[in-house]
């Protein structure tokens, strides 16, 4: 298997020819260690995605013929060794920062420059945008992230191959989880089974911040609170992340407390279950985002009118999502992962071989005081979409005979 280094240097390789001729291009970290698991799985993902390190006040100076990386100093002793092995030839004191960048600006026609532009992930604690406005005062600035969203699209092989192990993971982590999901057991016991599991395994962890929610608390997107005990006859609602090499996998699904899904959870379940098999194999290259997002709404709407949650009266043309919709399914169906758990890509890049998409219908029923989400990572290639995370079973009845193992 191809190290993360590799794919860093054949992604200097990428965005060097994406950039115009005469550009400069900035990435830093921030001057403090920042934890991975804030919707990322690393603390600088765009600086490991050209580097494959994670080291804090750091630079990488970019151009069309050359890569110079600024590292600041560690103090062994506290911290231990710097990272090496990033195959970066030109490597330099992070001192030396400033002067370089101000002689490489002086015959620099554009000068782009990262900050990082995912609502999801947490802000740096460190402006880089500031720091070249002071040092280039005349200089126009252009945003680097737009590149950056576009490249990390496709993943490189080695990426690809970090991410299926991080999927089988998943699977095997999920398994032990569900089987501490019973009545009187707290969202947090369940979560550090899973947590367990795949740091055992060599992970660093959770990419953001794990649900673990049973009964109305499914009905609340992302709940946080896992204090209280579980009721046997309530279904839990499981949503962790796994890390591995730097990438990242999603993965959802709901368990009922006690065993047995009541009838009403259990149709809701075999319902987004069959819109999750839609919407997986509605990715296909070509095709934009918010064209599968328009057919996975139809389908719930269908599935709705169906089940009679849903009446005739308030879908005025079936071949159109309801504004009614959003009382039951009110998020994307889709979002790119990989570095990140919502990578940065713009809508308008076409599906290609190669990226890689958690899919993620649900419905939720607040009269009913439950919701049901079910979540896959799913990499699209040549010949189809390939679940990464089809390890753990999907359908009610394999759920239920994989508790009573």
């Amino acid at each position: 298997m191809e190290s993360p280094a590799t794919a860093a240097n054949e992604n200097r390789s990428r965005l060097a020819a994406l950039l115009p001729a005469g550009a400069v291009a900035v990435i830093s970290t921030g001057p403090h260690a920042l934890p991975c698991g804030v919707d990322s799985a690393e603390p600088w993902p765009d600086f490991h995605y050209l580097t494959s390190l994670r080291e804090p006040g750091s630079f990488l100076v970019l151009t069309k013929e050359r890569v110079i990386l600024f590292l600041s100093p560690r103090d062994a002793l506290w911290e231990g060794a710097q990272e090496t092995g990033h195959g970066i030839g030109d490597v330099r004191p992070a001192a030396e920062f400033e002067t370089v960048l101000r002689a490489l600006a002086r015959s620099a026609e554009r000068v782009f420059v990262h900050a990082p532009e995912n609502p999801f992930a947490p802000s740096e604690d460190f402006s880089l945008a500031s720091l070249c406005r002071r040092l280039l005062p005349l200089h126009s600035l252009d945003r680097l992230a737009p590149l950056l969203g576009r490249l990390r699209a496709a993943k490189h092989p080695a990426e690809q191959e970090a991410m299926r192990r991080a999927g089988a993971l998943a699977a095997t982590a999920f398994r032990r989880a569900a089987g501490f999901v019973r009545a009187g057991v707290r969202g947090y016991e369940v979560k550090a089974e899973f947590l367990h599991e795949i740091m055992k395994q060599g992970s660093r962890g959770f990419s953001c911040p794990a649900i673990c929610a049973a009964g109305g608390e499914t009905l609340t997107l992302h709940w946080r609170a896992d204090r209280r005990p579980w009721t046997a006859g309530e279904v839990a609602l499981l949503d962790f992340t796994v890390e591995w090499q730097g990438l990242c996998v999603d993965m959802a699904r709901c368990i009922p407390v006690g065993g047995k899904f009541s009838p009403e959870q259990r149709q809701i379940y075999e319902a987004v279950a069959r819109v999750l098999d839609l919407a997986t194999n509605l990715l296909r290259p070509g095709r934009l985002l918010s064209e599968c997002q328009a057919e996975v709404e139809l389908a719930i709407q269908s599935e709705l009118l169906r089940m009679g949650r849903l009446q005739s009266a308030e879908v005025r043309d079936p071949r159109q999502p309801s504004p009614a919709l959003r009382r039951y399914f009110m998020h994307r169906a889709y979002h790119h992962t990989g570095h990140e758990v919502h990578d940065p890509v713009p809508d308008d890049v076409p599906l290609a071989a190669g990226q890689v998409l958690a899919v993620e219908p649900a419905i939720y029923l607040p009269a009913a005081g439950f919701g049901i989400r079910l979540e896959n990572t799913v990499l699209l290639t040549a010949d189809g979409p390939a679940v990464l995370t089809d390890g753990f079973p999907i359908s009610a009845g394999a759920v239920e005979d994989l508790l009573l193992l």
